[in-house]
């Protein structure tokens, strides 16, 4: 019996790095829409100089975002995060020393969302509810956590992995090779270094528009789901 349940337990945690798998703890990485619009999310940051670039081009294209943060990051960058959240942005938590969420003793776990969940409030989010780990891995423990704290899992289905540093077009042409109605984007360029996808944005959200999809926060997307 015990050696069944250690297989059990085995193929859960295996199951649970999948970056969609739906169990106990369902993870959100598109919503089933027919409405066109799609949930652009930047994974990682802030950092003053690249929230003070990416406003304004997503103010140029009307789009919303919700902004996963570092809180480490975001401790020292709370008046721009204020300034998304003024923006009609959401903010959601990505952990607090952006470590990977694997092989930790429970107390990690509860610490890095609760650290984040305080300077998020600090930065004027009521309720903060959605949570994405770094690097998209997951463990039983960090699951069991999310559920204590009333978080909601997102992932996403389109992303920039691999991509980082490519010419800007080529990066944008990536994500919108990958894009359809309900998709959730996930990128990076709230780090000083993330130059290229910075350049990619208004190309991306360029596409988007020249396809009739309007990008809007997580909140909205799955205000969408089954419309």
């Amino acid at each position: 019996m015990l050696g069944i349940l250690a297989c059990l337990l085995t193929m859960f945690v295996n199951l649970a790095g999948l970056r969609c798998f739906n169990a106990i703890f369902d993870a959100t990485c598109s919503v089933s829409t027919t409405r066109n619009v799609v949930a652009l999310t930047f994974s990682d940051g802030p950092s003053e100089q690249a929230v003070t670039q990416v406003l304004p081009i997503l103010a140029t294209h009307n789009a919303k975002a919700t902004f996963f943060l570092s809180g480490q990051k975001l401790e020292n960058a709370l008046p721009a995060a204020t300034r998304m959240l003024a923006a009609g942005h959401e903010l959601g938590n990505m952990g607090y020393s952006n470590q990977v969420m694997e092989d930790r003793p429970q107390s990690f776990h509860a610490e890095e969302i609760a650290k984040t969940d305080a300077l998020l409030h600090k930065a004027g989010v009521e309720n903060p509810r959605y949570f994405r780990p770094p690097f998209g891995i997951r463990s039983v423990g960090l699951l069991w956590e999310l559920y204590r704290a009333k978080y909601s899992l997102i992932m996403w289905d389109v992303s920039d992995n691999g991509r980082r540093e490519a010419p800007p077009q080529a990066y944008a042409n990536a994500i919108l090779a990958q894009t359809r109605p309900g998709s959730i984007i996930m990128l990076h360029a709230l780090g000083p270094d993330d130059e290229e996808a910075r350049a990619a944005l208004p190309l991306i959200l360029d596409g988007l528009d020249k396809r009739g999809l309007k990008s809007v926060t997580v909140s909205e997307l799955l205000a969408e789901r089954g419309k």
